[in-house]
């Protein structure tokens, strides 16, 4: 009897491990090195979605994803972070090591407004750290930071430019920082009211400040987007 419980205790013992060991051949061990190259693991159309934005509210569980507000119009194949980026940002992701720049231009759903999203990979995880305060401080100086990249069917083009956001990619592992600038997609240029406010820079600024809030939530989509895929791809 003592000699069958034994047995029954190895039994035990044993599909213990045998579950066990299933149970950790399921884990996913996260692959920093992986996360450090997305832009070189990653197709730009996956970096880049087809449409960005809002689930649709009817959606079913089992439907397939779909986001509506912006629709991509033109995907560079460049990576060059001096073709991609211009002005402080440009000289300050130089300084700081900037490895590749990708650039997509969207445009949402009116057909009004044109988005040039640039995702900017570092070597170094601390190099995006204060970088959305600094694409704040451009703004404030009416400064662009991202090159529009030009786009069939509209006018876009950097002297539409008139708004720009930015957000870090907030995985520890993953030195991303996402830059965005928006406009008119018909060319015009914002900013320039006719008089009597034409003279006025404090009206000036608040007709360039729509563009600025589109540009930041555009970023900040896109990051978070980024940030929920990250670890669903690698090995």
């Amino acid at each position: 009897m003592l000699v069958a419980g034994f047995g029954l205790l190895s039994a035990l013992g044993g599909g213990g491990l045998i579950w066990h060991a299933v149970s950790n051949s399921k884990q996913q061990i996260r692959n920093k090195q992986f996360s450090m190259e997305l832009w070189r693991n990653l197709p730009a159309d996956k970096l880049f979605p087809a449409t960005i934005g809002r689930q649709d509210p009817d959606k079913k569980q089992d439907d397939p994803g779909t986001e509506h507000g912006w629709t991509r119009v033109a995907l560079s194949s460049g990576t060059s972070c001096k073709a991609a980026l211009s002005g402080s940002l440009a000289t300050l992701a130089t300084q700081r090591g900037c490895v590749a720049a990708m650039r997509a231009t969207y445009v949402d759903d009116s057909g009004g407004t044109a988005a040039t999203v640039a995702i900017v990979t570092f070597r170094d995880l601390s190099a995006k750290e204060d970088l959305e305060e600094h694409v704040r401080d451009a703004q404030d100086g009416q400064e662009r930071v991202v090159r529009a990249l030009a786009a069939p069917g509209t006018q876009w083009k950097d002297a539409a430019r008139a708004g720009d956001g930015g957000r870090g990619v907030m995985d520890l592992y993953t030195p991303l920082f996402v830059a965005v600038t928006a406009g008119p997609a018909d060319g015009r240029r914002a900013g320039k009211l006719p008089a009597p406010w034409g003279n006025r820079p404090l009206e000036q600024k608040a007709d360039r400040s729509a563009w600025a809030s589109t540009a930041k939530g555009l970023a900040e989509t896109l990051a978070a987007r980024l940030n929920s895929q990250i670890p669903k791809v690698g090995p």
